[in-house]
């Protein structure tokens, strides 16, 4: 091993995101090295990340201040708004090279869909600090050999495909690139507000994709939006992702992630022992994440769920606490999050344990069954940690990992705006019952050795880096 290294984190503001790093993050300290997250000092992460014993290097709010402020009046009101920005990214650009390198950052782990992607890589490859990409879902750049993850088309068997799979690939990648996935949990004029952002995403971050070009970064087609082309490491199983993916050279696989991060205890409710335990998490739906990094700090958002923008996140409550309301020899306990108010009044059943969040390693632990939107982290985890899912996707990556979990045989997937309570019943009974699930959710993982995910990772980055963790 050689000297001990800064290693720097700049990551999307997400729990999912930052709990997946966490894993990576005390598996180089555990080499010698050090972990340094860069977090925005106006999110709850800075405090996040100290909870869980690493180094957060905040970027402080007063940074903001420098920015030039765009005119509202005058005759050249556009052209002096494209003036402001020009400068505005050159004072960002010089801000985030001084952060790098007064961090004394050796190497950088990049998020794939951090909102400030382009102007990161750009400062990080301006400082000389070498990155790689980190991808908390099975998002992958364009390619005809396999579908985009917003899709729910399974690719298992053979890396190489006929004319009319690959046409039909592209086909749905050309709708992936186009949109933002499935608009059925938005309304329509959200679903064209939220495509139009990412079409204006894509035009701000030219000037940068072009100063990347320069210094030798070339970028790829993403689901979410255009990257540059970096090596990758997914938190994900190997054994879950598509074959053509899987194979990737410049794609390296870190699925065993959680078994190095802290996991919060929980402290049980009366729960039966001798009853099945079924885990729900309904903690995030269209970006809604109001949990902050204590109950002081935490600011609930109460949502009503009979207005139109929450019609998914009804239609999967309604299915499952009416299951569970019929079926009391089983046990529920779901992560409500902003939807706890308005839930914890409702349901009266006593077999159905509510809660604002879980701790979900710590209950799944003990769970033998979990129903999820299907997102990578819950999917990563239940995997680590042998539960089976039954998956109701609603929006983005959830279809694509739902494909995953059903051609593996680790789960059901439903689709949410036809499930009922009979059919879900049906369904846990199937899989609580069914020794094929656990059968395979062994099988896979036995392929997901963590020590030798932890030198395959080494060697990916001495090759693409050569740096020696």
């Amino acid at each position: 091993m050689s000297k001990g290294y800064r290693i720097g984190f700049a990551l999307m503001d997400e729990h999912s995101s930052y709990n997946a790093a966490f894993g990576l993050a005390s598996v180089v300290e555990g080499r010698g090295h050090e972990a340094v997250f860069l977090v925005d000092d106006k999110t709850v992460f800075s405090r996040y990340v100290s909870m869980h014993g690493f180094t957060a290097a905040a970027i402080p709010p007063g940074h903001e201040s420098l920015m030039v402020k765009s005119v509202k009046t005058g005759k050249f009101r556009l052209w002096r708004r494209l003036t402001n920005r020009a400068v505005n990214n050159q004072l960002e650009q010089t801000f985030l090279v001084e952060l790098i390198k007064s961090n004394s950052i050796d190497i950088c782990f990049l998020d794939a869909i951090r909102y400030d992607l382009y102007p990161f890589a750009l400062a990080l490859a301006k400082a000389g600090v070498p990155t790689l990409m980190l991808s908390p879902t099975f998002a992958s750049r364009y390619g005809a050999a396999y579908p985009p993850v917003f899709s729910s088309v399974a690719t298992p068997g053979a890396t190489r495909r006929g004319i009319a799979s690959r046409t039909m690939h592209a086909m749905r990648w050309l709708w992936a690139l186009a949109t933002r996935g499935r608009r059925q949990a938005f309304d329509r004029v959200e679903y064209v507000r939220i495509v139009h952002r990412k079409w204006l995403d894509q035009l701000r971050n030219l000037s940068f994709e072009l100063k990347l070009r320069r210094l030798g970064c070339r970028s790829a087609w993403s689901e979410y939006k255009r990257r540059p082309l970096m090596p990758e490491i997914v938190f994900g199983h190997r054994a879950l992702d598509w074959p053509a993916l899987a194979s990737d050279p410049y794609r390296c696989y870190f699925g065993t992630t959680d078994q190095f991060r802290k996991g919060a205890d929980f402290d049980w409710p009366a729960v039966d022992p001798e009853k099945p335990v079924i885990y729900c998490n309904l903690s995030t739906i269209n970006g809604f994440e109001s949990i902050g990094a204590s109950k002081s700090e935490r600011q609930v958002a109460t949502v009503n769920l009979s207005k139109a923008r929450f019609r998914m996140a009804q239609r999967y409550v309604e299915a499952v606490l009416d299951c569970f309301s019929q079926q009391t020899d089983w046990q529920l306990l779901i992560a409500c999050g902003p939807f706890y108010p308005a839930l914890k009044r409702a349901v009266r059943a006593p077999n159905i344990h509510l809660f604002e969040r879980l701790p979900q390693l710590a209950v799944l632990r003990e769970a033998d069954l979990a129903i999820t939107w299907g997102g990578a982290g819950t999917v990563r985890e239940c995997i680590s940690l042998g539960v089976p899912m039954i998956v109701l996707p609603a929006w983005t990556d959830q279809f694509g990992n739902a494909a995953r979990v059903v051609s593996s045989n680790i789960g059901l997937r439903a689709d949410l705006m036809r499930i009922t309570p009979e059919r879900l019943r049906e369904m846990v009974q199937q899989v609580l019952t069914d020794k094929r699930f656990g059968a395979a959710l062994t099988e896979l993982r036995a392929q997901s050795n963590a020590s030798h995910e932890i030198e395959e990772m080494v060697r990916f980055i001495q090759r693409h880096t050569g740096l020696q963790l």
